[in-house]
């Protein structure tokens, strides 16, 4: 009843903005976006929440960046650098025509301390633990040319991404300060923050790359999906994140452009190797072969969404293994007679999910549908985020889970969570030739050869049954009439600048 009552709502609507001409459109150069929650800080780099950095992260730059449209990466706030010391060494030259947001020169100086910051050099308590593991030294060359060293040691991702982390800050700026003022050198610098409600960015005019078109962006909290997809419909929002459901809203009206892709994120269903009937691979093969995941896509995902078959989206084509498609098919007959050899006819598990993901919890009841189908009952324990991160993620206390895992542009930092005892190796997988496979990517600089190291971790973890893969379940949004050309990442960001105002024909 609530979704036909909502539907009739979104077609008055509709029907009320399909009777605007175009001309009539009015194009500004603000931009009020939608988000779900407020944050737990606003000082760069110290919130790691997906949410947090997607928003925050408008406002800072680092020494190099990702390019969305060639998908490398390339220099930012540095105009080159080298690599050297067998990968240890990391040579930054800067820019001259660089400013932070209060129109202070960024120096070598700025750069070390930003550096020495993350990695808590100073203060002792680090704001990224692992920059406090890694960081060597840094040393001041000349006054345009710093050099990051990095410890010889194994490392949890490729340091070259890593770095692209690190927000250039001004030196001498206090953690006080950056919660209440933050400064950085992003496209967009800071306005007001009221925490739950919204927080206010303007334009960066002197942004290296060239002053963005949208002036103003306001990121403001609307907690219930309902109200944003209401809000959009009526002009009072400009950015819509979809879901399937809304996504065939908006579509209604041809002056709404939609921009989708793969998102780059994985939605896996975890089984804990340490409940003892997922320890058994046919057990956990039968439950991958029971999942129709053609009929969930269709009825849950977006259209650029794709399954998967390992821990890795085809959005990293470079680094995707193709050819595992053709293992473990969906074939519940087959699903029932691997359960029935593995001794667990009669199959029972709690399959935990985060109750605030409505996406996660409706995947939870098509699993359970085409597991009963096989004989096996499934108990869906969903729980708040807040206790599904200390008791699941962290804490890997639980029998299935289902998890968006958040993608990055960095196939190590992706894969090197099945290493051994790894702090987010959140289905307790070990393998010995993985922990080998993943140790050499880090100790070669070799392109093609880690590319090959990647594809074979993949290829085992298929092999394995580590987890059960489902799907890159990908991502869409819809901008208003006004706006147009908004490119997406494959990591945690609303890029603002991107977002060009449409050019009107009158």
């Amino acid at each position: 009843m609530k979704k036909k009552i909502m539907a009739a709502l979104i077609a008055i609507s509709l029907l009320s903005l399909g009777g605007c001409k175009e001309e009539q459109i009015e194009n500004k150069t603000k931009i009020i976006i939608p988000i779900k929650v407020g944050f737990n800080s606003i000082a760069p780099d110290t919130d790691v929440s997906a949410a947090t950095k997607e928003v925050i992260r408008n406002m800072n730059t680092g020494l190099i960046r990702f390019d969305p449209n060639s998908k490398t990466l390339v220099p930012a706030l540095a105009e080159s650098y080298e690599i050297k010391n067998n990968g240890r060494s990391y040579i930054f030259k800067l820019r001259n025509d660089i400013t932070f947001h209060n129109k202070q020169k960024i120096t070598p100086e700025d750069v070390k301390y930003s550096f020495e910051r993350v990695a808590g050099t100073n203060s002792g308590k680090a704001i990224v633990g692992e920059w406090n593991k890694k960081l060597e030294s840094i040393n001041i060359l000349d006054t345009n040319t710093i050099e990051i060293n990095i410890k010889d040691t194994e490392h949890s991702s490729s340091d070259i991404y890593n770095i692209t982390d690190v927000s250039i800050i001004p030196k001498g700026i206090s953690e006080s300060e950056l919660e209440k003022n933050p400064i950085g050198a992003g496209p967009y610098k800071f306005v007001e923050y009221i925490p739950g409600q919204k927080i206010v960015l303007e334009a960066f005019e002197d942004y290296y790359l060239g002053a963005p078109e949208i002036k103003e962006v306001e990121f403001k909290v609307y907690k219930e999906g309902a109200s944003r997809l209401l809000s959009f419909k009526n002009g009072e929002i400009d950015f819509l994140p979809l879901n399937l459901e809304s996504l065939k809203e908006v579509t209604k009206d041809k002056n709404i452009e939609v921009v989708s892709s793969l998102g780059n994120d994985v939605n896996i269903l975890y089984l804990n190797n340490s409940f003892k009937p997922f320890q058994n691979k046919k057990v956990r093969q039968a439950i991958w072969e029971a999942i129709d995941m053609d009929r969930i896509i269709e009825n849950l995902a977006l259209p650029k969404a794709e399954k998967l078959y390992t821990h890795m989206s085809p959005y990293l084509k470079e680094f995707y293994k193709n050819g595992l498609e053709k293992n473990y098919p969906y074939n519940p007959e087959t699903a029932k007679e691997l359960l029935k050899e593995a001794g667990y006819s009669n199959l029972s598990f709690t399959l935990t999910t985060i109750s605030e993901n409505t996406f996660e919890n409706d995947l939870a009841l098509f699993i359970k549908e085409d597991l009963s189908k096989i004989g096996v009952n499934v108990s869906i324990n969903p729980i708040p985020w807040g206790q599904y991160l200390p008791e699941v993620y962290k804490g890997h206390k639980y029998e299935a889970a289902l998890l968006r895992v958040a993608g990055y542009p960095d196939p190590q930092r992706i894969l090197q969570r099945y290493k051994t005892n790894y702090s987010s190796n959140m289905g307790n997988y070990s393998n010995k030739k993985v922990d080998e496979l993943l140790l050499e990517a880090t100790e070669t600089y070799d392109t093609q050869r880690k590319i090959e190291i990647y594809k074979e971790i993949q290829k085992l973890l298929n092999e394995d049954i580590a987890s059960v893969y489902l799907m890159d379940q990908g991502v869409a949004v819809a901008l208003s009439s006004k706006y147009t050309g908004y490119k997406t990442y494959p990591f945690a960001f609303i890029d603002v600048s991107t977002i060009k105002l449409k050019k009107i024909n009158k």
